[in-house]
């Protein structure tokens, strides 16, 4: 068994360096001109800790237009292929509605569904975004390898439909943000290829301009093999077992292939008290991404935990809201 790993001693190297320049970046922000006592500086004390305040859209507080669209999917169940497109109700500031996809997380088990991220959803709409969250089959309720999988794949490949249903949303500066287990499906979704082993997909109908992963295991083959057994039970078994379930779905194993001129901006955001997935992946994968296709970067939160950018009104939660909107309203 072999995986992609070419240049272990430069990753590393890379890996290392990028989350020391991650680090002292957030710091270097924090004691700039103005900070207050507390380390952060008093004009953004409440707001991001990874996008400065000027770069947030206005906010309107209209309730959004929802609708479910159910999605085609193998043997489909009605009752979880499905995705929420959020649209707002008030005139936006920019002419045409630029998309933010998310994907939710919860280790690619049942526990967790799209509603979790129903306030992120209603947050980002209130900027003037287009918002469709996915829902999608889970271990425990009709998924796990391979359906979970492709039912996220697509619903990605429905967008294009949906965008001639709804002209009004347009896909350049599209973004897909996922957390956890719902991270590194939206980076595989990003990168994956026709000829991905096993799961018999097409080439993808959409691609994203930006990916942002927040506490992804953006290394599955690293998190299966140092203690995370949900990577394994997602994937049937570990890398021994089943190599090329991981070869196909591992988001580290794709940093590597494709043309760089086409790949997305994948930004990786990591707290680095994060116990249930270690930064580790985040540091690894944006190397080798950087080694291949130039196009990544890595943002660590100094204390930060596997949740800490859900918690309601916190500084993270903004932070995570300022970046997502700041990259879907690019000029």
């Amino acid at each position: 068994m072999k995986f992609k790993r070419d240049h272990p001693v430069i990753v590393g190297v890379v890996s290392t360096l990028l989350a020391a320049a991650a680090l002292l970046g957030v710091l270097l922000w924090q004691a700039g001109p103005g900070s207050s006592p507390h380390g952060a500086p008093a004009a953004h004390r409440s707001h991001s800790t990874i996008t400065p305040a000027a770069h947030r859209a206005v906010v309107t507080s209209a309730e959004p237009f929802l609708q479910r669209i159910a999605y085609p999917a193998a043997h489909a169940d009605p009752t979880q292929n499905y995705a929420d497109l959020y649209l707002p109700t008030v005139s936006p500031a920019h002419p045409r509605l630029p998309l933010v996809v998310l994907v939710h997380g919860g280790a690619w088990a049942r526990g967790v569904g799209a509603h979790s991220f129903d306030r992120l959803a209603r947050d980002l709409t209130a900027r003037g975004l287009a918002v469709y969250n996915v829902e999608y089959r889970r271990l425990g309720s009709g998924g796990g390898w391979p359906a979970t999988f492709t039912d996220v794949a697509a619903a990605l490949d429905d967008l294009p439909a949906v965008i001639r249903a709804h002209p009004q949303i347009t896909l350049r500066n599209s973004v897909l943000a996922g957390h956890s287990a719902g991270a590194q499906l939206a980076v595989w979704s990003a990168l994956r290829t026709a000829d991905d082993p096993g799961l018999g997909l097409g080439p993808p109908r959409w691609r994203p301009s930006t990916v942002i992963s927040v506490s992804g295991p953006l290394d599955m083959v690293f998190s299966a093999t140092h203690g995370d057994s949900r990577v394994i039970r997602a994937l049937g078994g570990p890398p021994s077992a089943v190599a090329d379930r991981y070869r196909a779905v591992d988001p580290l194993e794709l940093a590597t292939d494709g043309d760089e001129a086409s790949a997305p901006e994948i930004v990786a955001v990591h707290g680095t008290a994060d116990r249930l997935v270690s930064a580790v992946n985040s540091e690894r994968f944006v190397a080798e991404y950087l080694l291949h296709r130039g196009h990544g970067r890595l943002q660590l939160l100094p204390g930060a935990t596997h949740t800490s950018m859900f918690e309601a009104h916190s500084a993270a939660y903004c932070s995570l809201i300022d970046l997502i909107a700041a990259e879907a309203l690019r000029p």
